[in-house]
């Protein structure tokens, strides 16, 4: 009797190690599912999220805006309302001291643009800059194409003006050819 006791004994300890075994494996397929899912949702995220905008584009749309719309800049502006004429640009008024005077920055090295005016049939009539120091020293390295952070990059515009001389409208064009700088 005490040795069919003793083997019960045994095999219940056994069914016991055994059913716990069991139970693990039948664990492992809801185990790989939840990895799987979260690998899933782990590249989903990191597909969809995008932690490098390029704003070079945006920036420069809004260097141009700001030359054609700001008061007080190259374009012609009506002394009594303050209204900007946006495709009006004011001869007096085409200079580097205005242009630098309408569009200040907190920093030294920042966006830089050189604005040349043209008469209708191309022929180049003034220039202008804005921040002249600096798009100086960096015109070489942006036609260059260097990457890194010393470098800039150019951004050209054409855009069809009338130009404003002694209260007489003249059609031409303004080239304007901005700068920036990579960080």
């Amino acid at each position: 009797m005490k040795k069919r006791t003793l083997l019960l004994r045994k095999l219940h300890l056994r069914k016991k190690a055994e059913s716990g075994a069991e139970e693990w494996i039948e664990q492992i397929p809801y185990i790989a599912l939840t990895a799987i899912v979260i690998i899933a949702i782990f590249l989903l995220v990191n597909y969809y999220v995008n932690l490098s905008i390029n704003v070079r584009d945006l920036e420069f749309e809004v260097v141009i805006a700001r030359i054609l719309y700001s008061p007080n800049s190259i374009m012609q502006t009506d002394p009594i309302s303050g209204i900007v004429n946006p495709g009006v640009v004011e001869w007096s008024n085409f200079t580097d001291q205005v242009l630098d005077n309408s569009i200040r920055y907190s920093s030294e090295r920042h966006v830089s643009a050189k604005l040349e005016l043209y008469d209708a049939d191309k022929k180049l009539l003034k220039t202008a800059y804005l921040n002249r120091v600096w798009y100086e020293r960096l015109e070489p390295l942006a036609y260059s194409n260097m990457a890194g952070a010393g470098s800039a990059q150019i951004y050209p515009k054409i855009l069809p003006i009338v130009f404003r001389i002694n209260d007489v409208n003249q059609p031409g064009y303004l080239r304007i050819q901005v700068i920036i700088p990579k960080t």
